[in-house]
């Protein structure tokens, strides 16, 4: 059974190999020659994606050769992007099918605002401040909290109200 080189190599013996290339001193029995010594999986690679005579025109000028690679290049790298992007949504989707998603109801609340309509806005706003008195009376539970609040260090612990010192057991 023959390798993939040597097949290559037989099925374009009547390719003429003496043919140089414009700009450059490749010739096929140098592409032929240069297989062999790649990478297993870089012979792969040439051989399953090129035939030899392809390998030779595209190789044929050092400015097409140059334009043929860069052009691989921008390709793979959206191809890089898209694959990024893929793995992102599928990290966040997983996420939010696991309920782990990070939630700032703040910045949803003031995103809902921004949505709304000018109308729907003043409805809003007059709403709320028809709650006046509640949100003071939130704010005067908050502030005197923080007064009645006692500073705790580290190794402390609050039992019924009384600071003590944490014991280790």
């Amino acid at each position: 059974m023959w390798s993939p080189i040597e097949r290559i190599m037989r099925s374009t013996e009547e390719v003429i190999t003496e043919k140089k290339q414009v700009n450059s001193n490749i010739s096929l029995d140098s592409i032929y020659n240069a297989i062999r010594y790649l990478k297993p999986e870089q012979q792969g690679i040439i051989l399953n994606n090129y035939k030899i005579t392809e390998l030779y025109s595209i190789l044929a000028d050092d400015e097409s050769y140059k334009k043929y690679t860069d052009d691989l290049f921008a390709v793979s790298d959206g191809y890089m992007k898209r694959a990024i992007a893929l793995s992102v949504l599928h990290t966040e989707a997983f996420l939010q099918s696991m309920g782990k998603q990070r939630f700032d109801v703040l910045d949803s609340m003031g995103k809902a605002y921004d949505n709304l309509p000018d109308i729907d806005k003043k409805i809003f706003c007059e709403n709320m401040f028809q709650k006046k008195e509640f949100f003071q009376d939130a704010y005067k539970m908050m502030m005197n909290s923080f007064q009645n609040a006692k500073e705790i260090k580290k190794g402390e612990v609050v039992e019924n109200g009384e600071v003590s010192k944490k014991v280790e057991k």
